[in-house]
């Protein structure tokens, strides 16, 4: 067994995994960032810039990293290390001699080597799963076809936009477009991919987004190509031999959580939001899971799945887990402290 237990394991380095690292910097406790999640690169991989983000706004997310690991760096307490962890296992310490607290957990990454951590932190993230019955999706994914446009879709709302297929959430969808729309867009154009089902909540919707201004597409999609820079945007092409082009698209494909074999080792709940996608259920304030030592971050902690929502949750985390480690180390002085005499 390693000679060295660290305050914290965290598994992930994006914006929550980070957030945490800095907290605990702050008050001096160790801890290991492993930056190769099992399966899963950044869920924003891809994108230019990351928005909404104070003093970061539009910046790109490898420098937003970089930028993060250089003030955690500073501090000396903490180790960076490129390892997929592909297992992770909690170890009771019998309160034995050896140890003054309850547990630790043990993880083991791909090459066999292991590390051990007193508490544990899931900021692994979750990512998109892309559809497979449209060609050319994911070649524009993200770079034309944006998910939020709380996060993307300003720098482009002079150009003509579309929302890919149609359902009562697509009206949602077709709500926040509007507020993007200029003189030179105009209504977004909602793209159904196929004939609109003829229901009372589908015939509803329709109403909605036609109140809205928005053009209804029912063409089937043949191919979405995208545009050769220095020209943004996408191509949309039907199967009848029309074609339209947009500045950008939005669709929201279902997220599911990244690293689901360490959320079951460690016998996490998920569950999911129909919109939002999953995530890891029954958290306590600062990401504390029902499974003692166990902390969740990030998008794997909630169905807002945003880099400011990330860097918060990370932040709270380390403020929690802080509190933890100091109860049991004291807990451990009260122990170790002999019995006066009277």
């Amino acid at each position: 067994m390693a000679s060295t237990i660290y305050d914290a394991l965290i598994i992930g380095a994006g914006p929550a995994g980070l957030s945490t690292a800095l907290g605990l910097s702050r008050v001096h406790r160790t801890k290991v960032v492993f930056t190769k999640p099992l399966g899963a690169g950044f869920r924003n991989e891809g994108v230019e810039e990351m928005h909404n983000v104070l003093s970061r706004d539009c910046t790109h997310p490898a420098e937003f990293r970089q930028i993060s690991r250089d003030e955690i760096t500073k501090y000396g307490t903490t180790e960076f290390i490129d390892a997929e962890i592909t297992s992770v296992k909690r170890i009771e310490t019998n309160n034995s001699d050896q140890f003054s607290f309850p547990s630790y957990f043990e993880a083991l990454d791909r090459d066999g080597r292991k590390w051990h951590g007193r508490k544990i932190v899931l900021a692994t993230g979750s990512v998109e799963v892309l559809p497979t019955d449209i060609p050319g999706y994911k070649e524009n994914w993200p770079q034309n076809i944006f998910q939020c446009l709380f996060c993307d879709g300003h720098e482009r709302s002079h150009l003509p936009s579309g929302i890919l297929g149609f359902s009562p959430m697509h009206a949602h969808a077709a709500q926040m477009a509007r507020l993007l729309v200029t003189e030179s867009s105009g209504p977004p154009t909602i793209l159904s991919n196929g004939p609109i089902p003829d229901t009372e909540s589908m015939l509803k919707a329709l109403e909605t987004v036609k109140a809205l201004g928005c053009k209804v597409e029912t063409g089937k999609i043949d191919r979405l190509v995208p545009a050769e820079s220095p020209e943004v945007g996408v191509t949309v092409h039907f199967g009848d031999g029309n074609s339209m082009h947009l500045g950008f698209l939005t669709d929201k494909p279902p997220t599911v959580l990244a690293n689901k074999n360490i959320i079951d080792q460690l016998e996490l709940e998920v569950e999911s939001h129909p919109l939002m996608g999953e995530h890891i259920k029954d958290l306590d304030l600062g990401g504390k899971s029902k499974a003692p030592g166990v902390f969740v971050v990030g998008d794997a902690a909630t169905p807002m799945k945003a880099v400011a929502n990330a860097i918060s949750s990370g932040a709270n985390a380390a403020a929690i887990l802080t509190q933890e480690l100091a109860a049991e180390n004291l807990q451990e002085l009260l122990t170790s402290r002999p019995t006066s005499s009277r």
